[in-house]
């Protein structure tokens, strides 16, 4: 990754890397060791090509920090996928950095015994990818920008009226995909506003509606897929975090119970009954830590009201 700079125009440019690979189920179990140890951090860093520092155990490790813009490309199961992305995990932020899409069913169909090979179509691939490969400059997308703030904000509101935090998440990233994913596609249909300087096709165009129909239509199918594959693990993640608010809150809830049986103005008598303490050290203890938190202040002491210290509230717990 290190190495993999072109210079163009004089300056270097990072160049997007790819990897494919036909077994996620496979490739979940070898990166939990040997030289692909940790490679999740760099798929989620690679998302918003941030930079790492990172050595691989082998002869041509490069010790230094790398821009990374390694792009996963995986084919496998839903079983797969959910040993992928599960409830240890899912707070990484991975779900909404993966743009999952699935492969239609057989309905035990078989492929023709001879199969053809369609040359034409993938001349044309090939074609566009060494055009799109040798382009230069910058793609002015600030129309979708727009367009999909508000068809997010629309969402949002969705999700505020289901009081879905589920939904609020798996929202966060839509709109990266929806512009990541059509900005071949928009060079493309604009490739006549292209000309060419030495290596590179140059341009500058605007974007139309066509552009964000197709915008359009990748964000609701992110958002659709991650709420299908995510949304339930999204859902339970939540009433999680919830869960163990509540907990907390209820653990509390004795302490809580016993600050505010005490009067405003109480004895040691007084906190030795509400919190049920055995002993006058116990009390003492408790007493200073209440001090400690300014929830009480001391009145004045024993001596000056017949052998008994007097406090008073000055605040509450909060839970």
């Amino acid at each position: 990754m290190v190495n993999s700079v072109e210079e163009v125009d004089g300056q270097p440019m990072q160049l997007h890397m790819l990897t494919f690979d036909t077994e996620l189920d496979n490739t979940v179990t070898v990166q939990k060791g040997g030289s692909w140890i940790d490679k999740q951090s760099l798929e989620l860093k690679a998302f918003h090509n941030e930079e790492d520092g990172q050595a691989y155990s082998n002869n041509d490790s490069i010790l230094q920090d790398f821009m990374v813009t390694w792009n996963f490309i995986y084919t496998g199961t839903p079983i797969a996928l959910k040993k992928k992305v599960n409830e240890q995990n899912f707070g990484s932020g991975l779900a909404t950095r993966l743009t999952c899409i699935p492969l239609p069913a057989t309905n035990f169909e078989m492929m023709a015994r001879e199969a053809t090979v369609d040359y034409e179509s993938d001349n044309r691939l090939k074609e566009w990818a060494e055009k799109l490969d040798r382009m230069k400059g910058e793609l002015t997308v600030q129309k979708l920008v727009d367009e999909l703030y508000e068809w997010t904000s629309r969402r949002m509101a969705d999700a505020k009226e289901n009081d879905s935090k589920a939904d609020e998440m798996l929202l966060k990233r839509c709109a990266y995909h929806g512009l990541n994913f059509a900005a071949p596609f928009i060079v493309m249909r604009h490739w006549d506003k292209m000309h060419q300087e030495g290596n590179y096709w140059c341009g500058a165009f605007e974007t139309d509606e066509v552009d964000w129909k197709l915008a359009e239509l990748i964000v609701n199918i992110q958002y659709a897929c991650q709420r299908h594959y995510f949304g339930a693990m999204a859902e339970n993640y939540f009433d999680n975090k919830n869960r163990d608010a509540s907990m907390n809150v209820r653990r509390q809830q004795k302490t809580i119970e016993a600050f505010n049986r005490l009067p405003e103005t109480f004895t040691n008598e007084d906190v030795m009954r509400c919190f049920n303490l055995s002993s006058e050290g116990a009390v003492h203890s408790k007493t200073r830590r209440l001090m400690d938190d300014h929830l009480i202040v001391k009145v004045n002491d024993s001596r000056t009201n017949g052998g008994k210290t007097l406090y008073r509230k000055t605040g509450s717990i909060i839970v």
